[in-house]
């Protein structure tokens, strides 16, 4: 746990405190209840979360990225953003072809 922390420490000196505090505040007001969080599937992989998935293109939508390369480049270099959405960081983010789908 406490290494967690370390990281959770380093990785916000690469993000903006404001940018920060805009995502937390935008991802606890939305309600994606109604959205079920995972697809269950008897023939592959569980998947990545679609809350967290949804959270990445809003967080696409406000950084005003054209490109689904442009958002995973975002995530890549502000992984407390990519936390914020809902992935583990300590896991490799989606890649370009999940985000595709």
């Amino acid at each position: 746990m406490y290494q967690r922390q370390e990281i959770f420490n380093i990785i916000e000196l690469f993000t903006s405190q404001n940018t920060i505090n805009f995502y937390t505040d935008i991802f606890e007001n939305i309600d994606l209840s109604s959205l079920p969080d995972r697809v269950p599937s008897k023939y592959g992989p569980v998947g990545f979360s679609r809350h967290a998935l949804f959270r990445a293109f809003i967080a696409m939508k406000c950084e005003k990225f054209a490109q689904i390369t442009d958002l995973k480049d975002f995530l890549e270099n502000n992984l407390i953003i990519a936390q914020l959405c809902g992935f583990d960081i300590l896991k490799p983010l989606p890649s370009y072809r999940t985000f595709q789908r």
